[in-house]
């Protein structure tokens, strides 16, 4: 166990990070050992990955390290702005900031117990926003903060905007929200790359909320790189929220769709981009047809639900006709909004007589549709249902982050407890028509 370390500025609780990886290449190569702890770099105390990239970035750097009990100093020389390529534990070492708000659609309040630890971690650091794609609310954010995220650059940040107006704002984030607000305009003003998101929960942030936070996004926040409208998630657990909020339903999903193509249109003759997506499930429930790969500019928020399954299609459009059709050798495991897409650009790919097995989701409740939030024991319980004709069968990365699924079951536990063998696939097009027929998982 490593000493925790008191910080006074803050009240956070330091720990000097484990060094798990020394890259190939590195400066650092025989002076540091995977295991190091590392104390201090150039006589300060790192808060996080951001500090040793700075600190480190000078031609000489001074590393205090513990390596088995033992102190020890290391001068790293290199040319000035040469990376330390120093792999660590973790990204922050004085604790991931907490998110202090209490949304009134928040799917970590929604989790049943039992679940995967890193479920009921509700963060709110901009750290993490910029080095993983993180949603923020930028709601606790100090001037100091304000300060390096501006003289550091960093960019992207993704943050959780639901609405312009600082009343209905603070309604959905249960407090006061506008502070986000003016952070959110002097980021923009600053220059930095912003990709924004709006949950939309309908009764409290749709229609005519909705269309004018479109506008001001226009008007008042310029230079937003994106905006996704994603639908908000309800488990069978909602109750444990603060308000009731309802589920969208294909009209109310229809006329999101519709004003984000209106938005578009007004972007794109104002700015030359688009700026507004709507996420993919929005599209299903709608029963409109996905816009096409131009029109996703990039995929800015493919992480977020938008514009994954027009990729998906595209990308098993171009491999058939590099590589030819597929023969299926496995079968697919998806969730029930997987499937259609599945189906669907199979279909354009000419690949027929693939098993898909659509997974109803009895965790968290038949309303949670999407592949990525499956669990092992509803996995199984499909297989026994339906006994697929395939004993290898694949299934989605994005359901597996850290090897598991929500449940902590393994994809090896489902084998034994079914005799299928689940195949972990990317979600891309070519690499998932490539195993659909056979190939190794491992190549």
């Amino acid at each position: 166990m490593r000493a925790a370390v008191r910080r006074a500025r803050g009240g956070r609780t330091w720990r000097p990070p484990r060094v798990e990886m020394v890259r190939e290449g590195s400066p650092c190569w025989e002076a540091v050992k995977e295991g190091d702890l590392l104390l201090e770099i150039a006589g300060r105390r790192p808060l996080d990955v951001l500090d040793v990239m700075e600190m480190g970035a000078e031609g000489r750097v001074k590393l205090r390290l513990r390596r088995e009990g033992r102190e020890l100093t290391r001068v790293i020389r290199k040319p000035p702005g040469q990376p330390l390529y120093l792999v660590f534990d973790e990204a922050v070492f004085d604790g991931t900031r907490r998110c202090a708000n209490r949304c009134v659609f928040c799917f970590v309040d929604q989790m049943p117990p039992g679940l995967r630890e890193t479920l009921y971690v509700k963060d709110d650091d901009y750290r993490l926003s910029f080095l993983h794609g993180n949603f923020i609310t930028l709601n606790n954010l100090s001037r100091e903060d304000v300060e390096r995220i501006m003289g550091m650059r960093l960019s992207p940040l993704y943050v959780s905007l639901h609405s312009t107006s600082p009343e209905t704002r603070s309604k959905l984030m249960g407090g006061q929200a506008e502070k986000g607000l003016e952070v959110l305009r002097e980021l923009l003003e600053a220059g930095l790359e912003i990709h924004l998101q709006v949950v939309v929960c309908p009764g409290l942030n749709d229609g005519e909320e909705l269309r004018r936070t479109f506008q001001e996004v226009l008007e008042k926040y310029k230079g937003t790189a994106s905006l996704a409208a994603v639908p908000v998630g309800l488990t069978r657990f909602a109750e444990n929220l603060p308000e009731k909020v309802s589920p969208h339903d294909p009209d109310s999903a229809a006329c999101v769709v519709e004003l984000v193509e209106e938005f578009q249109s007004l972007a794109l003759e104002s700015y030359g981009s688009r700026i507004f997506h709507a996420a993919d499930e929005l599209y299903l429930l709608a029963g409109s047809p996905f816009p096409s790969e131009e029109d996703y500019e990039g995929y800015p928020q493919l992480e977020n639900g938008v514009g994954l399954a027009r990729k998906l299609m595209e990308e098993m459009g171009r491999a058939v006709v590099e590589l030819g059709p597929t023969v299926p050798a496995r079968g697919i495991v998806t969730g029930r909004l997987g499937e259609i897409v599945l189906r669907q650009g199979l279909s354009e790919a000419g690949c027929t007589g693939a098993e898909t097995i659509a997974v109803v989701n009895r965790l968290l409740g038949e309303t949670v549709t999407v592949s990525g939030l499956l669990a092992g024991r509803d996995i199984a319980e499909a297989l026994r249902e339906t006994r697929p004709a395939s004993r290898e069968l694949l299934v989605p990365e994005s359901a597996l982050p850290e090897g598991r699924f929500i449940d902590d079951l393994t994809p090896r536990e489902v084998e034994e407890a079914t005799g299928y063998r689940l195949v972990p696939c990317p979600v891309e097009g070519g690499e998932l028509l490539r195993l659909l027929g056979g190939g190794d998982p491992r190549a």
